[in-house]
């Protein structure tokens, strides 16, 4: 190297890079034997519910008379020990025994609701809206003007019509069946 009059560090540079990547892959297979093993991976496990208790027939078991006494006695005297407000509780609701008698009458209150609305269209037949007729009313009052409203559209009595997706239903009297909306 010296003869030629300059030194050439490329072949002594070429050998460090080689014995570098000898020791570097030597210290890797070290190194990778050290590792502690893998655990094994675990299998999950499926929970399985016991079977159920199919329910027997009463055809097939066998009651006797003493069983069928001892099983009321014990049921009337959990009843007369509950509180009186949880019998209040068992109760009807008013709103629903009020829908009950709407409903028992709806004929008759439908063709006293269709004589209100012949009233309210006058000889013309002009249209009518459902929120003048509604009025000041209570909301069970509004429900059961639309369920009549309804029944009469169904007969085929009246049109609706509702312009707007929120707005006011319009209601046409209809004559021989056909209305401005069809």
């Amino acid at each position: 190297m010296r003869g030629r009059g300059f030194i050439d560090f490329s072949v002594s540079g070429t050998a460090l890079l080689s014995s570098a990547i000898l020791l570097r892959m030597k210290s890797e297979l070290i190194l990778k034997m050290e590792e502690p093993p893998k655990p094994p991976l675990e299998r999950p496990t499926d929970f399985v519910p016991p079977p159920l208790a199919f329910p027997l027939r009463y055809e097939s078991t066998t009651t006797s008379v003493e069983e069928v006494i001892k099983g009321l006695l014990e049921v009337l005297t959990a009843e007369r020990m509950l509180p009186p407000s949880a019998q209040l509780i068992l109760r009807t609701p008013e709103v629903f025994e009020q829908v009950d008698d709407f409903f028992v009458k709806i004929e008759e209150n439908i063709k006293a609701f269709l004589q209100r609305l012949f009233a309210e269209a006058g000889p013309t037949r002009k249209k009518l809206s459902f929120l003048t007729l509604l009025g000041k009313g209570d909301p069970l009052e509004a429900v059961r003007m639309f369920i009549m409203l309804l029944f009469l559209a169904v007969e085929g009595r009246v049109g609706l019509a509702q312009p707007f997706e929120f707005g006011d239903i319009e209601i046409e009297l209809k004559n021989d069946g056909s209305t401005s909306f069809d």
